[in-house]
């Protein structure tokens, strides 16, 4: 398992470098593998990235067809709302790259039961990304100040795709859930972490000093922190460097480590 950060002196340096590398993670999968399994992270932070990964495989003439396109979470939305991170990234990417619309995996939020959404979205996912072949070959993920990631929030309520409620945790079965939040936030959906595991790639995109605290104990392996428990067997923070905090100025901070 490799873990590295990358240490970006701003936002826009962020989505530079994060499209790169996301560019060309996708092409080693169509290279190596013939298809490129993708699963996406809503949120602000990789809004731009996004766009420029849009950019360049346009530029560099990746075939759409040869990706498949998954996200992580969803709120409980539909794909033309404004929260929806579907919408975002439709908008950002796939509508740029005139992604067909059978390479989309969209939970199709925002109606009927959540509970009953998440279990389709999970048989769909499993269809697709099933075995070790055909696991996930990229995940991005964000990071919020509470140190959630994708949908998995530190002491909320999960429900199971059998209606079971369990507390939110590591170990958390099957691969994908509703979730019921805190007092201000709705239903969510996400994918679970013992499946987020599977990935070949994981890029966090982190940005912004109020998530310093969180980003430290998902670096460190802080188990009350749910960015914590997502490991690929290759893990990349790419981070600013006001979200570095105090560790950013000196030093080498993990293995492979660099600023740009």
């Amino acid at each position: 398992m490799i873990v590295r950060t990358i240490v970006t002196e701003d936002g826009h340096a962020l989505a530079e470098e994060g499209s790169r590398i996301l560019l060309e993670w996708i092409e080693e999968a169509l290279s190596r593998r013939g298809a490129a399994r993708v699963i996406l992270a809503g949120g602000n932070t990789p809004r731009e990235s996004y766009a420029l990964l849009a950019a360049g495989m346009r530029e560099k003439g990746v075939p759409p067809a040869g990706v498949w396109w998954f996200f992580g979470d969803e709120r409980w939305v539909a794909r033309t709302h404004d929260q929806s991170n579907e919408g975002m990234i439709r908008q950002a990417l796939l509508g740029p790259i005139a992604a067909p619309e059978d390479t989309i995996h969209s939970w199709d939020a925002g109606w009927g039961d959540p509970v009953a959404c998440a279990r389709a979205y999970g048989e769909q996912v499993r269809a697709r990304m099933g075995t070790e072949a055909d696991r996930p070959d990229v995940l991005v993920l964000g990071l919020g100040a509470d140190g959630h990631t994708a949908s998995l929030f530190p002491g909320a309520t999960v429900r199971l795709p059998d209606g079971t409620q369990v507390p939110m945790g590591p170990d958390l079965p099957g691969t994908a859930a509703a979730v019921q939040g805190a007092a201000d936030r709705g239903w969510r959906l996400t994918l679970c972490p013992g499946f987020l595991r599977t990935a070949r790639r994981v890029a966090f995109l982190v940005s912004g000093a109020v998530k310093a605290e969180a980003l430290r104990g998902a670096r460190t392996g802080a188990p009350s922190v749910p960015g914590s428990w997502i490991r690929g067997d290759e893990t990349l923070f790419l981070v600013t460097r006001d979200a570095m905090g105090p560790e950013a100025p000196d030093g080498a901070m993990d293995g492979g480590s660099r600023r740009v």
